[in-house]
Order: C-alpha cells, then structure tokens, then sequence
C-alpha cells in the first residue's frame, strides 16, 4: 500500500498553522497583479507566496525548491542520506521559467545568447536539487498543464508499487509569469474581483503561487494514517483546448479512479473538486460528478484559498486536503452565494467536521488532460 508520509508547502496562506486557520475560518490573503492586456495595464486579484522579486533567474526557483525540501525533510525528521535512491518528480505548467521575462521582451540581437545563459528548465532544477541532497533518482517532469503535480504523483505512485524505487518525492512547481497572466487575460478568463466556483455568478479565474513537496512510501517501509489508494488520468479528444462539456470525460476519469481504488462511489467521503470557475469546467465537473454518483457526495473548491496554481496544484491542494482532514474538518467552498440553476448540489458552504475517510481529488487541465486520485485517511 502506497503511503503519503508528509508534505510541505509554500502558498499565500502561510505557514501550516496560519494555513489551517485560514481553511478553518474562511479568510485567504489575496493581493493584486498589474497585467498588460494589449496596451492597458489591468490590476487582477492575485494569491502570492511573498514579495520575493520574480525575475528570469533560476536561482529564484531553486531557492524555492530547496528550502520546501528541506522543510519536508525537517518536519519528518529525515536525513537525505537514508533516503539516497528517493525518485523525484516534478510537475508544473510553466516547465522554464528562465524563459518567461525573455518572451516578455522584444526580440533584439542578444536575445538568443542570453536565453542559451539563463535557460533552466525543469530537468535542470531536478538535476540541480539531487545533487543538492544527494538523491540517486530516477527524476521525472510531468507538463500536463494544470493535472501536471497531480499526474507526477501518479506517476511515482506506480514506481513505488512496481518496486522500482522505495520512496518519491513529488513537487509541485508554479511561480508567477507574466506570460501566463497575460494569456489567460487575452483569453478573456481571469476574474477582475473574486474566484466563486460553481456559483451561478461566477465569472472567472483568479491566479495564484504554490511550491510543494511531497513524500511518498510503502507502508512497509513507512506507515501513515494517510494513503493513495488510486488514480487514473485520459485526455480527451473533445477540442484542442478543453473538456467535453456533457462532463463524460469527467466522468469517465473518475470511475477508472475507483475501479483502480477498488472501491465504490458510495464509499467516497467528499470531492475536492477542481473548481475553477470557468463557466465550462464548472458545468462539465458537475455534470462528470452527477454522472457517477447516485447521491452527490460533498464537494468543495480549494482554489479560492490559493487561487488557481495550475500545474502546482495538484500536490499543494493534497496538502491543505490532509492538513484541513488532520485538524477535524474539510473546508466550506468560499465565495458561494447563488446555487446554479442546472446543479442538483451546492458545494459545501460550512465547515464539516471529518477527521477520518476516503477523499477524491479531482484536476483538469487546458487541452484536455482529465486526473482522478483517491486518497484515504485511516481513523487509527
């Protein structure tokens, strides 16, 4: 049985008791961005970790990298040397973010020399942390866009049940880019006040930073009340750009999931939904989820406590999903007010005390490419 160990994480919210009173009584910390929309500046709501300078210099996100490792790695109370053949995986949408200040200007002579000194994908942040702490690999990116962390997870889940590694270290990687604000804004997709997930009134996306890592093992190896029981993850071919909107390739993803748990509908305590509120992946999650369970289970949307960290998000929201579980509860969806007409269900809009069961997380990303995990917390 695959065992998540711990986990550490870098979000808007804080540290981890500032996380779980800020899941507990509903009140995120969101900033602003400026984005250049054309030849406006627009001002959007924006969840960042801190006010660390975002430049084109990969030492930004190997500093990043290196103190959420050490911090897992410190909270377990583990030396890097025990764990010298760990896997690593790395899922994050913006794969180099060297690049992204470079794209943002205009192209001139030095253009494609400087981008041969700064260019640092995620291969190299990889190759750069393994030999930080020691790590023998193997070492794996994942760029699925936002399934990207949740799909490396997946990924290690299966090396560890293969026995082809004891022990994974997944982390989940997105930084602010002006590239990406700027296209989701192009795009007409970003919300100019809040993010309301399955809100009849929602109206948009709203951004946000995360860096996480998470430590996964055998329970013979290493026991844990928390375990991932299975997953599964497809790509439509609906459109080039996003998700069937029946909800069939929703739904489709979320059963393999628990025929791969082993387990039925009914067994499932709540949904961490992806939730971005998008008119379309609203629509389409909800018609998946209607579409597999009898009796809709609670669900909830943890992106307006973090905001949208696209391909960061699959680990990041693992970890508020076990630490809100840990503290006695699952966090109420925030900013519902309107139920949607076409919905049988609203999200959870209080906090509900749990401290025990089987959770699905589900992600969905741009272009199609559909996760389903099931994670188990034990009452031991």
């Amino acid at each position: 049985m695959i065992t998540i160990v711990g986990g550490e994480l870098f979000c808007s919210l804080g540290d981890g008791p500032q996380r779980v009173d800020a899941l507990r009584t509903g009140k995120p910390k969101v900033g602003v961005v400026d984005v250049n929309v054309g030849e406006a500046i627009v001002r959007y709501p924006y969840y960042r970790i801190d006010e660390t300078p975002r430049l084109s210099s990969s030492p930004i996100v190997d500093d990043y990298l290196d103190r959420v490792v050490s911090g897992l790695l410190e909270e377990l109370n583990l030396a890097p040397a025990p764990l010298a053949e760990v896997g690593v995986f790395l899922g994050s949408s913006s794969i180099d973010y060297s690049l992204a200040w470079p794209i943002e200007e205009s192209v001139d002579d030095a253009f494609v020399e400087r981008c041969k000194l700064e260019r640092a994908g995620g291969g190299n942040y990889l190759d750069r942390l393994m030999e930080c702490f020691g790590f023998a690999g193997p070492s794996l990116t994942y760029n699925t866009a936002c399934t990207s962390s949740a799909n490396a997870l997946m990924g290690a889940a299966s090396m560890l049940e293969g026995g082809i590694i004891d022990y994974a270290l997944v982390l989940g990687l997105e930084l602010y880019s002006p590239t990406t604000l700027e296209g989701f804004a192009m795009m007409q997709l970003l919300s100019q006040d809040v993010l309301r997930p399955f809100d009849q009134n929602r109206n948009g996306i709203v951004l946000g930073e995360a860096v996480s890592a998470v430590l996964l093992s055998r329970d013979d190896l290493m026991p844990s009340s928390w375990r991932y029981l299975g997953g599964k993850s497809n790509c439509e071919t609906y459109s080039v750009t996003g998700t069937d909107p029946s909800g069939e390739g929703v739904a489709e993803v979320m059963r393999e999931a628990l025929e791969d748990a082993e387990i039925q509908a009914e067994a499932i305590t709540a949904v961490k939904a992806h939730g971005t509120a998008s008119d379309l992946n609203d629509r389409a999650e909800i018609r998946g989820m209607e579409r597999v369970f009898n009796e809709m289970p609670p669900y909830l949307s943890l992106k307006p406590y973090i905001g949208h960290t696209l391909g960061g998000c699959g680990v990041a929201e693992l970890l508020l999903m076990m630490e809100s579980v840990d503290a006695g509860f699952v966090p109420a969806s925030l900013n519902f007010k309107t139920p949607d007409r076409e919905f049988q269900k609203a999200p959870i809009c209080e906090v509900m005390p749990v401290t025990s069961g089987r959770f699905m997380l589900n992600y969905f990303g741009f272009g199609g490419n559909n996760t389903s995990l099931v994670i188990e917390k034990s009452g031991r």
